[in-house]
């Protein structure tokens, strides 16, 4: 198997019937490849609607640091059925994060739009826009001829449903959703902390003012029995000396009696 090079690559897409890519411009072949751009149908997995986009012509997306994407080439190709393709990402939006995730070369036979499924790894926002050139393809010979593609891509021409489906199921652990969840349990912990420490200082004061209504009630307690032990005490002192005046009265009265009898 050899690769392609650039006049090569040039004979061939511009004299291929049908086309290998469509639309085809002579200045997108660099470095024995073509640069595919990105065409007008993207979805992204951070949209609130969760459905494919429809870009206008340069209209531009962001992709969010851990946010998945698919994205759909504005060329339509077809790959000869004695050629395999392989597809990247230019270097540029690679080093700002960017992965292809999706797979690196394209079938024998294949037709239709490439869908690339892309993931941030970055640390921050990517943008594309509609129409620039993001996607190498190159070719390369196979020694067996006449491969027919079998595939559930064949003519695709938009995104399908079933990764759209698989990509909007619930939401998505990517580092930012992480941090987030991070973020928000730290700061439930430092509110149940905040609410804690005034539970317990109203539990303190509350120990405290208990503490000092009981010595209180006591004090109060024990001058009530001192107070009643006291009125108890003059209340006998007092029948005592009511008991003994009467007792000195009596006497008196018979003395008296006495000293009258005797006259």
């Amino acid at each position: 198997m050899s690769f392609i090079g650039n006049d090569n690559l040039k004979a061939l897409l511009e004299d291929h019937d049908p086309k290998v890519i469509a639309p085809f411009d002579p200045k997108r072949i660099k470095n024995g490849a073509y640069e595919l751009s990105l065409g007008g149908e993207v979805f992204l997995t951070d949209s609130q609607k969760r459905s494919v986009k429809h870009l206008l012509n340069n209209e531009m997306i962001e992709i969010r640091p851990g946010q998945f994407a698919l994205l759909l080439t504005k060329e339509y190709v077809k790959i000869p059925n004695d050629k395999i393709a392989f597809i990247s990402i230019k270097a540029g939006i690679k080093f700002e994060g960017l992965i292809n995730v999706s797979g690196f070369h394209v079938d024998p036979g294949f037709e239709g739009n490439l869908l690339f499924s892309v993931y941030n790894a970055g640390p921050s926002n990517i943008r594309l826009s509609n129409g620039t050139a993001y996607f190498p393809i190159w070719f390369a010979e196979i020694d067996q001829k006449h491969q027919d593609y079998k595939g559930a891509h064949e003519k695709q021409k938009r995104i399908p449903d079933d990764p759209v489906k698989a990509l909007s199921q619930g939401e998505l652990a990517s580092p930012n959703v992480l941090s987030k969840r991070i973020e928000d349990n730290r700061n439930l912990i430092v509110r149940i902390e905040w609410i804690g420490g005034l539970i317990f200082a109203a539990m303190v004061g509350l120990l405290v003012k208990m503490s000092t209504d009981s010595s209180k009630l006591k004090d109060a307690v024990d001058y009530g029995y001192r107070k009643k032990a006291t009125e108890m005490i003059a209340d006998s002192a007092l029948k005592n000396m009511k008991d003994s005046v009467t007792m000195l009265n009596k006497k008196v009265d018979s003395l008296t009696f006495l000293m009258k009898s005797k006259k």
